[in-house]
């Protein structure tokens, strides 16, 4: 980030990078794993009211695939993105 935008910017620079890192990396993140967790469940509590309550059993094995192919998905974007960054970075 220092070396992208000019001396009088970079704490600017840091702020926007800040909330992009909140934004990007703490939101998206425990929603995908708990949707991960939920299509996991084989048996849910149901009440009388046929409301869904809490999970009884998971599939392990189920659970291992989606958590490890979400976290390899992330790991390849990543990898995807700092490449791209690598490729087209331009020093001034």
């Amino acid at each position: 980030v220092y070396r992208c935008v000019p001396d009088k910017q970079r704490s600017f620079a840091l702020g926007v990078q800040s909330v992009f890192l909140r934004l990007l990396g703490t939101i998206p993140g425990p929603i995908l794993f708990g949707v991960a967790i939920d299509n996991s469940c084989t048996l849910w509590d149901i009440n009388e009211c046929k409301t869904k309550g809490a999970c009884w059993v998971y599939d392990n094995e189920r659970m291992a695939y989606l958590l490890m192919g979400i976290s390899a998905a992330c790991k390849i974007i990543t990898i995807i993105f700092v490449v791209m960054a690598v490729c087209l970075y331009k020093p001034p």
